[in-house]
């Protein structure tokens, strides 16, 4: 029977890769200790499924979860789960994280008054680690409170597994690293720009001093958005914001060889600022987009903005930005900003832009 699950379990996994690359799915082994008056013992199998949607800050994810029970109280254990996930993102490969959750167990072959079936509270903590192509290993333990049970207090459940995305797309032609195109599963408002950066090609600014003063009254970011209504109230210089004061677009001064996609030394500091503010401002989705000028094909320059823009996430990933708030695209040669006829021109439209998206009604 547990062979049987498992079976099942990692062809679900295969047929569901084809979905949103904000929602991950993933399948865990490990072993319960039901009875822990005297101490616990791990001496039940269990296997589960999960399904997690990366789109808002505590992430939500339903747990399905089968234990063979080694007792003459019961023969097994099936658990349905709904839970929040909030992530803790850091500088390294590995993401602790919390969840919190309710859910109902039903238990064959129950014993009247011994075991038998009822809803729990539940909690828990794990780590997650990134693997290659979006793959996470995954260790987690939870504690599980029955709701209205006599003998069965609690349970405890240590597991292991690996997730995946849902819904990679094909690896750009000639590209080591894959381009993340995320369907757009958040309603994205228009944004209304209160104002342009200083200098659309500027290093990622952090003092707001050298920002000039946009209204009388006042304003602390100096981004034309009354402190009062600024939810968003230190903006750096170089994005736009919207009429919350909340920062929508801005250009990072990424610095490629011709026709390289390769991070140049001398830009990886702009990508860390970069990253750290995203850090400490966690309550967006983030698209990464490319652009080049006019020299070369326009097959070929579209080929490389993706290969750019990928990088850029890859290299933001590596500083400890969660990848389900990333999607990389590009431009190619389409939205020059510049004229592409002088050297000046052409260095302006080869470029990085960053757009931000909230959740509506934030």
């Amino acid at each position: 029977m547990y062979k049987t699950i498992m079976l099942y379990l990692t062809m679900t996994l295969t047929v569901l890769n084809a979905s949103n690359i904000e929602q991950e799915i993933g399948i865990n082994i490990g072993l319960n200790s039901t009875k822990n008056e005297d101490g616990n013992k791990f001496k039940n199998p269990t296997v589960g499924l999960t399904y997690q949607n990366n789109k808002y800050v505590i992430s939500p994810r339903v747990d399905i979860d089968y234990t063979k029970v080694n007792n003459d109280q019961a023969s097994a254990l099936v658990k349905a789960s709904v839970n929040g996930v909030y992530e803790y993102e850091n500088h390294t490969v590995a993401t602790p994280y919390a969840l919190a959750g309710v859910g109902y167990e039903y238990v064959s072959g129950a014993t009247e008054g011994a075991f038998e079936s009822h809803p729990f509270i539940q909690g828990g903590a794990g780590v997650k680690v990134d693997l290659e192509q979006g793959f996470k290993a995954r260790v987690e333990g939870k504690v599980l409170q029955i709701i209205g049970g006599d003998d069965e207090n609690n349970e405890f459940m240590l597991t292991a597994g690996v997730s995946m995305p849902i819904g990679r797309e094909e690896l750009v032609k000639h590209q080591a690293p894959r381009v993340i195109r995320a369907a757009p599963v958040m309603a994205r408002p228009t944004p209304v720009i209160v104002r342009e950066p200083i200098n659309r090609v500027s290093v990622f600014h952090s003092n707001n001093n050298e920002c000039p003063i946009k209204i009388s009254a006042s304003d602390f970011d100096r981004d034309g958005v009354q402190d009062s209504m600024d939810q968003c109230p230190a903006t750096p210089c170089s994005f736009t914001v919207d009429t919350y004061g909340c920062p929508i677009k801005t250009t990072l001064k990424i610095n490629f060889a011709s026709g390289s996609s390769e991070i140049r030394s001398v830009s990886r500091f702009q990508v860390s600022r970069f990253a750290q503010f995203l850090l400490q401002n966690r309550g967006s989705m983030v698209k990464i987009k490319g652009h080049t000028d006019s020299q070369g094909s326009a097959a070929k320059n579209l080929t490389l903005s993706n290969q750019r823009a990928n990088s850029v996430v890859q290299a933001l990933v590596a500083q400890g930005v969660s990848a389900s708030r990333l999607e990389a695209s590009g431009e190619g040669e389409t939205m020059p900003m510049a004229t592409n006829k002088t050297a000046a021109g052409r260095a302006l439209n080869r470029r990085i832009e960053a757009e931000l998206f909230y959740a509506k009604g934030r």
